[in-house]
C-alpha cells in the first residue's frame, strides 16, 4: 500500500511539474515597443564577429565576405604564411597563439615536456614565428594558463615568468617594440587574477597592448559582466599605467549551451557592444557527435556539409548592421534591436531572447523620409531566423511583405507575434 501511495504521489508530482512547465513555457509578453531613429547615427561601432581556427581558410571565402569578421584567432590550425596574408586581404586581424606553436604538456608538471622556463624552445618558436609575420599578427602568449591541465595549469608566478620571458623576446626582435601583444587569455574573468597579472606587468615593465580573457557569460549575466568591465576600466586599469592597455578583445566567447542559438549570440553581442568591448572571437565546442567544431564549420556556424545553420544567418545580418548603425530603443530588455542602412535600404534586427512569446510588437520607424528623395511608398519585408540548433537553414523564413509610406515623420509597423528565442529581420527598400 505504501508503495502504491508513493507511486501515485510521484505521478502527481510529475504531472504538477509538467503542467507548471507548460504554463511557464506559454507565458506571453504583450505590447513591446521598439523605436528606431534613422536620423541618429551611432558612431564607432565595434564588430563582435570573429572566429577561432580553420582547416582550409580559402574554402570559407563566401562566409568571410558575408560575415565580415574583424579578428581570427589561429595557432595550430594555420598552414602557412599565405593563410595569414589571405585573412589580412579581407581586413581581418589574425591573433597568433604562441603556446599552440610551442605545444602543451598534456598534463601538469610533465617532466618530459620542454618547460618554457628551463629550455630555449620558447625563444626558438617566437623568433621563427616573428620572422614570418613581423607585426602583421597579434601575439597571444599562452592559452588558458590557469586551471586547465591540458594547457599547462601553471602556478601563478610560473606563468608570470613565462609571459615576461615571451614578452621580452618579442620586444627584443627588430621591430618588436611595435608588436601588439595580448594576454593573459585566462579561461574566465576573475577580478583578483586579472589585477594580479596587471600588477606584475606594471612592476616589470611589460606592455600588454590588448587585454583578453575568455568570456562565457550570456545575456542573462549582463549585469555582472557590466559591473566587472566598469570596475576594470574605471578602477583597476588606471592603477597600472605602464601596462598600456589600449583595447579589450575577448578572444573566446559564446558558451557551449548557446553556441547554435541566434538569439543568444545576438544578446551577447549587444552586451559586449554596450560595454565598449573592442572585438571578440567565437569559441569552439563539441557537437552532438562529439566532434569539436574548431574546423571549417566556422565554430559551428556551418553544418557537416558546409551549409549554414540559423546562427550563421544571425552573424550575417549582424555584420551588415555595423556600418551606418542607427539608434534603437526597446522598452523590454529581452527584446533588443540593431538597425542600420546603406544605399540599397534600411535594416532592422529584432531579437526576442526571452523565453516568452512576444505579441503586438510595435516598431516605430522615425525619419525614414531623410533617406528617400522622390519615393512616396517603399517595400517592407519581414523574415524570421528560427532556432534550428544543429540543423541547416537554407534561407531566412519569409513572413510577409507590405507597403509603407516614407513621407511621414514616423511610421509604426506591428508584428503580431515573435516566438521565444527567435530573431526577426526587417528590410526596407525601393
Amino acid at each position: 500500500m505504501k508503495i502504491v501511495f508513493t507511486y501515485f504521489k510521484f505521478v502527481f508530482l510529475v504531472i504538477t511539474f509538467l503542467s507548471f512547465a507548460l504554463v511557464k513555457s506559454q507565458k506571453i509578453k504583450d505590447s513591446v515597443k521598439v523605436e528606431i531613429d534613422f536620423n541618429k547615427k551611432v558612431n564607432n561601432v565595434k564588430s563582435m564577429s570573429g572566429f577561432l581556427h580553420f582547416d582550409d581558410i580559402r574554402a570559407l571565402e563566401n562566409s568571410i565576405l558575408e560575415l565580415k569578421p574583424k579578428y581570427w584567432r589561429i595557432g595550430w590550425s594555420y598552414k602557412s604564411t599565405k593563410d595569414v596574408e589571405y585573412l589580412r586581404s579581407f581586413g581581418i586581424t589574425p591573433i597568433l597563439v604562441i603556446s599552440d606553436m610551442y605545444g602543451y604538456p598534456g598534463k601538469k608538471n610533465n617532466k618530459e615536456w620542454p618547460h618554457p622556463l628551463e629550455t630555449d624552445r620558447l625563444k626558438t618558436v617566437i623568433t621563427a614565428e616573428y620572422k614570418k609575420f613581423k607585426n602583421t599578427v597579434i601575439y597571444d602568449i599562452w592559452n588558458e594558463p590557469f586551471h586547465q591541465g591540458g594547457f599547462g595549469d601553471f602556478d601563478k608566478e610560473e606563468y608570470y615568468q613565462i609571459f615576461k620571458k615571451a614578452h621580452n623576446i618579442i620586444r627584443s626582435l627588430p621591430g618588436g617594440k611595435d608588436a601588439i601583444i595580448t594576454g593573459p587569455s585566462f579561461d574566465h574573468y576573475d577580478e583578483n587574477e586579472i589585477e594580479d597579472f596587471l600588477r606584475f606587468c606594471n612592476k616589470n615593465n611589460i606592455r600588454v597592448d590588448m587585454l583578453c580573457w575568455h568570456e562565457w557569460r550570456d545575456g542573462v549575466s549582463e549585469e555582472s559582466f557590466s559591473k566587472d568591465v566598469k570596475k576594470l576600466r574605471n578602477t583597476i586599469l588606471p592603477k597600472y599605467p605602464k601596462v598600456g592597455v589600449k583595447k579589450i578583445v575577448l578572444n573566446e566567447i559564446i558558451n557551449q549551451y548557446s553556441q547554435f542559438s541566434p538569439s543568444e549570440v545576438l544578446q551577447v553581442f549587444k552586451m559586449l557592444e554596450d560595454n565598449g568591448i573592442d572585438g571578440a572571437c567565437k569559441g569552439c565546442w563539441a557537437e552532438s557527435d562529439g566532434v569539436f567544431n574548431c574546423n571549417n564549420s566556422i565554430n559551428g556556424l556551418l553544418d557537416k556539409n558546409g551549409k549554414p545553420r540559423s546562427v550563421w544567418w544571425a552573424y550575417k545580418v549582424y555584420s551588415q548592421s555595423i556600418k551606418n548603425r542607427t539608434k534603437s530603443i526597446s522598452n523590454y530588455n529581452q527584446v533588443s534591436a540593431f538597425s542600420s542602412y546603406d544605399q540599397k535600404g534600411q535594416y532592422i534586427i529584432l531579437n526576442n531572447n526571452s523565453g516568452n512569446k512576444v505579441v503586438n510588437v510595435q516598431v516605430n520607424l522615425k525619419n525614414l523620409y531623410n533617406l528617400y528623395k522622390k519615393e512616396q511608398n517603399v517595400d517592407l519585408n519581414i523574415y524570421e531566423i528560427p532556432y534550428t540548433q544543429e540543423g541547416f537553414l537554407e534561407n531566412m523564413v519569409f513572413k510577409n511583405k507590405q507597403k509603407i509610406s516614407v513621407r511621414k515623420n514616423s511610421i509604426t509597423v506591428t508584428i503580431p507575434e515573435i516566438s521565444p528565442k527567435t530573431v526577426y529581420y526587417i528590410s526596407i527598400s525601393r
